[in-house]
């Protein structure tokens, strides 16, 4: 049989038409334990691009997507590609106030939410955006929709029909697309390398990039019939990537899951529709911790990607230590990106990959790790800034109140591109990444460099520490001190004095004297931002 190769100049839409022409009868999407041909997903996209121009939908105008992992999110997300148009895709909780700001930041006309939050959104009809209402249920059978209004009947009963998405899915089929690929497709936001909030536009050539190495990545020829967890939103460039479209391009299947369940993820995996995994710490702490995360079932699983946040070690050794007792090849590997570079940039992939690094570039990514002052480059093994080029490079900050944005971080070095991380890294000499810190994380004690990531390894290490997270505090004596936050495992019988004595003498052994806390502060739940990372701004 032919192979199917994503080619990375097409747009996104036609990577997955190309994929639905293939593969026709594979299975493109699961969701709530239905499955969905590639066919009909061809289908509903190819309707939802009639109904979008339609609307009055133009080439390069914004489309707000504001959806969990539903159906409709991945139909809208193509289809506005289809027609030339860009997806701003935003966290399916932004309160009305977030709409509002990024609407008006983004210049954008056009909302899609869910039903039930278009009570919150229904006053932005006044100022002229179109509303559309979007159903979880929709391709549900009957008795789950009918259910589905039931439950949310007192959110969903006032809803105008002409505000309702269920016309788009009775829309003629359009058939005509853009094919162009280097123009801004997407509209993703971050805080960006500066700190500072940024709206971030990718192209499908980015995309496709870095889809394009998905074989690579899981070692196998093709993705052709194998599942992965799409449950990070797509507004998150790693489930974006990686969640959605790297199965979609090359005839693989995403099990949307529009709200993580530990519980219906084990079912996946258990019945075999379920063999990739990525998400972020938090998200794998909760399966690993399910008692029924075990048995022959997990042979199902081929690998798992974590990233996105701090990794502590023992949650690497917790979820590989359940996949060798199952008996299956699968194992939990760190990886690492940024938004500026599609996410994912660097893996630890199934057949390459070392511990205690975030894994090697990508074949079409290159790295440099320089002085984050002269841009001079480093040896090997000596820290510094990691510069990021290749092929998944962002066209470039949008609606930047800061005139220089772009030009702060992209460098050109010797005749290339780069994207300066703003991350603190060293490379070996085996091509192998080990993360430090955010360099705006870094912290200076008498002068001396301390790394809260190291710090945080530390005191994970322990058996009793659930969460931890280290910050920088000024100090008019030493420039910074140290302080760490820690949830405790209550199920272990430990003391606060004792557990705060041997925290402060394993990461004096570790990292030495300058990386002690002056305080370790013993919290009942770390504070997370929208997509699962500690919240840094409330701890400080």
């Amino acid at each position: 049989m032919e192979k199917h190769i994503c080619e990375k100049r097409q747009s996104m839409y036609m990577a997955v038409k190309s994929s639905a022409e293939f593969y026709p009868n594979n299975v493109a999407l699961r969701y709530m334990f239905r499955s969905f041909s590639y066919k009909h997903l061809l289908k509903r996209i190819n309707q939802f691009a009639f109904e979008l121009k339609e609307i009055g939908v133009k080439k390069d105008e914004p489309v707000t997507v504001c959806l969990p992992n539903i159906p409709d999110a991945v139909y809208l997300f193509y289809a506005i590609n289809q027609i030339g148009a860009i997806a701003n895709v935003v966290h399916p909780l932004f309160t009305y106030e977030q709409m509002r700001d990024n609407l008006a930041l983004t210049k954008s006309k056009y909302l899609f939410c869910l039903d039930s939050k278009f009570k919150d959104f229904k006053p932005l009809i006044d100022d002229g955006i179109c509303v559309h209402a979007c159903s979880p249920a929709s391709e549900l059978r009957l008795l789950k929709r009918i259910g589905y209004r039931f439950l949310t009947r007192k959110k969903i009963e006032k809803i105008p029909q002409e505000y309702k998405m269920r016309g788009f899915y009775n829309a003629p089929i359009l058939k005509e697309f853009d094919d162009r690929y280097e123009n801004d497709a997407i509209y993703l936001h971050s805080g960006g390398t500066s700190g500072k909030p940024k709206v971030i536009a990718l192209s499908s050539f980015a995309v496709n990039a870095l889809v394009a190495q998905g074989p690579w990545i899981a070692n196998r020829d093709n993705l052709d019939k194998l599942s992965m967890l799409a449950v990070l939103p797509m507004f998150h460039g790693f489930g974006l990537g990686i969640g959605i479209h790297i199965m979609l391009s090359d005839g693989g299947c995403d099990v949307l899951m529009p709200k993580f369940s530990p519980d219906d993820t084990i079912k996946y995996i258990n019945r075999g529709e379920l063999n990739m995994l990525i998400g972020v710490p938090v998200l794998f702490e909760a399966l690993v911790n399910k008692p029924k995360f075990k048995g022959p079932g997990l042979k199902n699983v081929i690998i798992a990607w974590v990233g996105g946040d701090f990794i502590p070690s023992s949650l690497l050794d917790k979820f590989n230590r359940k996949m060798i007792i199952a008996g299956s090849d699968g194992r939990l590997r760190p990886g690492y990106g940024l938004t500026e570079t599609v996410n994912v940039c660097c893996v630890n992939s199934v057949s390459h990959f070392k511990e205690g690094t975030v894994g090697t570039n990508l074949p079409n990514v290159k790295f440099k790790v320089v002085d984050p002052e002269t841009l001079k480059e480093k040896k090997i093994n000596e820290d510094g800034e990691l510069l990021v080029g290749g092929e998944t490079l962002m066209n470039g900050y949008r609606f930047s109140e800061d005139p220089k944005a772009n030009e702060k971080v992209f460098v050109n070095i010797d005749g290339e591109k780069y994207v300066r991380t703003g991350d603190f890294v060293s490379l070996d000499s085996d091509g192998f990444l080990s993360f430090k810190s955010r360099l705006k994380r870094l912290i200076k004690v008498n002068g001396i460099p301390v790394f809260p990531s190291e710090i945080e390894q530390a005191t994970a290490s322990l058996p009793y520490v659930w969460e931890c997270a280290a910050i920088g505090v000024d100090d008019t004596k030493r420039g910074h001190i140290i302080k760490l936050f820690v949830v405790l495992n209550h199920k272990m019988d430990i003391s606060e004095e004792t557990a705060r004595k041997e925290i402060s003498d394993k990461i004096v052994a570790s990292q030495g004297v300058y990386a002690k806390p002056k305080e370790i502060i013993f919290i009942d739940k770390m504070p997370h931002t929208i997509v699962g990372k500690v919240d840094f701004k409330q701890l400080q």
